[in-house]
């Protein structure tokens, strides 16, 4: 983990849930503030019912947005780390601005997936970084339709896209689709 400084909030952004730190604390090269993200993830924290400590680590030398969501074990006070490459929460009309909205959706289904890697029954799931682009879009479905469920805002056509690319254009994976977006407890065996 990088020794750069962090940004810190907890009870003072109204998370009563843990503890959301955020590196780097100043950023540079895109027009983005640690405090923000921060409340953001600690709203989430609140809503998704995840009372571990999550640290965010943004990359913010690049523009793409990759992310990922890593937990050490599966205790109930091991860290979250997530990781963001820095277009993962840019707002895409004002390219190096943040995006609350979108920092939401991407932040909110890594969080879910850490939520998930808790859990016994996801014990055998790879690493974000090990998964394959049908399990990643299975899993992103999953994800995506219970924070629509919750009130987050996502965009359920860009999720049954990726899915038909993964998985072809049939109905059968439509049907596919409407059953993994509608669900609140597979396993990683459902999902996989």
């Amino acid at each position: 983990m990088s020794d750069a400084p962090t940004a810190t909030t907890g009870a003072a952004t109204g998370a009563s849930t843990g503890k959301v730190t955020v590196t780097p604390e100043e950023f540079h090269l895109i027009k983005y503030e640690a405090s923000e993200i921060a409340a953001v993830v600690a709203g989430l924290a609140e809503l998704l019912g995840v009372t571990n400590p999550i640290h965010v680590v943004v990359d913010e030398t690049t523009p793409l947005a990759k992310m990922s969501a890593v937990v050490a074990d599966r205790s109930s006070d091991t860290t979250i780390t997530i990781r963001a490459e820095s277009g993962a929460l840019e707002d895409t009309q004002r390219f190096t601005h943040f995006s609350a909205e979108n920092a939401r959706g991407s932040l909110g289904r890594m969080m879910l997936r850490a939520r998930d890697r808790l859990r016994p029954d996801f014990a055998d799931t790879p690493g974000d970084l090990d998964l394959s682009l049908t399990e990643n879009a299975a899993w992103d479905t999953y994800c995506a339709g219970r924070l629509a469920r919750l009130g987050v805002p996502v965009n359920e056509q860009r999720f049954r896209y990726n899915h038909r690319n993964r998985f072809g254009f049939s109905d059968e994976v439509d049907a596919d689709f409407n059953r993994i977006w509608a669900a609140d407890d597979l396993s990683w065996d459902d999902l996989a």
